[in-house]
């Protein structure tokens, strides 16, 4: 009795299905691997967005509150005896060492109560070793004592730049501050963001 032989396929055409299943799977993980990237890319640009939008946010705050004093009044039905220690405290310097203009002091009668009470109401912003940093203790732009308020893990700080402009308003002396700040990624320093923002001073005597 003859036994019909068992077919299937030969190691040739084994191998090629191998192979092309072996190279599908490549193809798989090299697209599953690369959505990976854009992903974590993303994340990263978010967060650098997100960072640099808090700290503008913070400073442009900060700023529109220059010169502002709780006995405002005073100046329209008493001016000789109004405050004027917190007039023209505008003063944009910067770090040895650092841009031209990347430092900003200013002060604000942060408790409203019409004096001005020293290096508590004293303000400012400056970079310093690709960070920003706020004042503290009526420091100088110069000097030392300040507090970062960003981390270099997080947000590379490449350019911080204030100019402060005036101009003539229906009689009343405009101040205007633009803040310009480029940060960079600190894991891919190339990705980098420019923000601007401008600031009129409302209370500038």
């Amino acid at each position: 009795m003859l036994m019909e032989r068992q077919k299937g396929l030969s190691i040739v055409e084994l191998m090629i299905t191998i192979t092309l299943g072996l190279l599908l799977m490549a193809a798989l993980t090299a697209v599953f691997s690369n959505t990976l990237g854009v992903n974590s890319r993303s994340l990263k640009l978010s967060q650098l967005h997100e960072e640099a939008t808090t700290v503008m946010d913070l400073m442009v705050g900060e700023l529109r509150r220059t010169g502002y004093r709780g006995d405002a009044a005073e100046l329209v039905y008493d001016p000789a005896n109004a405050s004027t220690a917190f007039n023209n405290t505008i003063v944009i310097s910067q770090f040895s060492g650092e841009e031209a203009n990347s430092c900003v002091l200013f002060s604000y009668d942060e408790d409203a109560d019409g004096t001005h009470d020293g290096s508590s109401e004293n303000m400012g912003f400056r970079v310093r070793e690709n960070q920003v940093q706020r004042r503290q203790a009526s420091a100088g732009c110069d000097g030392g004592g300040w507090q970062n308020l960003t981390s270099s893990e997080m947000l590379l700080v490449n350019d911080l730049e204030f100019t402060l402009t005036e101009q003539m308003v229906d009689l009343v002396n405009e101040q205007r501050v633009t803040v310009v700040m480029e940060v960079a990624m600190p894991s891919d320093p190339d990705i980098t963001r420019t923000m601007t923002s401008e600031v009129v001073i409302r209370n500038a005597f």
